[in-house]
């Protein structure tokens, strides 16, 4: 990939970032989305994050009905399911899936001993096998472990404007 148009891996923490105002790096993660598709860059996630990031939503915005009105009721059940599917079909319609399969799942494994988190193995190995040029996650366990440049989603932000000051990023 060309560094015009770098394509940029987005861990599952970022697009739960994104989709969560009450996260610490929603505001950074929302203006990098923003401009990575203002820029025609090309947003990539691995396909593991589809079911991550349909679990971990449902279970917030349920935990988060549950705190607002204590308790859930099955319409309110439905609901944070159906907002988690939204935010499923958003995250597929704006960027696209670096597979995962066998070698990924292979190399994931191998990984244990550098990083004990099979999920965020499952990252780097998506990151190792993908044609991304940048990975990108706020969980700073992973920095120094990619085989690509590893940025949090304020230094992705950083990093571009220093790239391109007339962005106004």
């Amino acid at each position: 990939m060309t560094q015009e148009h770098p394509v940029l891996l987005l861990d599952t923490n970022i697009w739960m970032d994104n989709y969560f105002a009450h996260r610490p790096f929603c505001q950074e993660s929302r203006e990098l989305i923003a401009y990575a598709i203002e820029e025609n860059l090309t947003l990539a996630y691995a396909a593991t994050s589809t079911k991550d990031l349909f679990f971990l939503a449902s279970s917030e915005l349920k935990r988060l009905a549950r705190q607002a009105a204590g308790s859930l009721s099955e319409e309110s059940a439905r609901a944070c399911s159906s907002l988690a599917w939204g935010f499923l079909q958003n995250m597929t319609e704006i960027a696209v899936a670096v597979p995962v399969g066998e070698p990924q799942i292979w190399l994931a494994t191998h990984y244990r001993g550098l990083h004990e988190d099979y999920e965020d193995d499952l990252i780097l190995a998506a990151a190792e096998s993908s044609k991304a040029d940048y990975l990108v996650t706020n969980d700073k366990a992973l920095f120094g472990k990619a085989s690509i440049p590893t940025f949090t989603s304020p230094d992705m932000l950083a990093y571009f404007a220093m790239q391109n000051p007339a962005a106004g990023l």
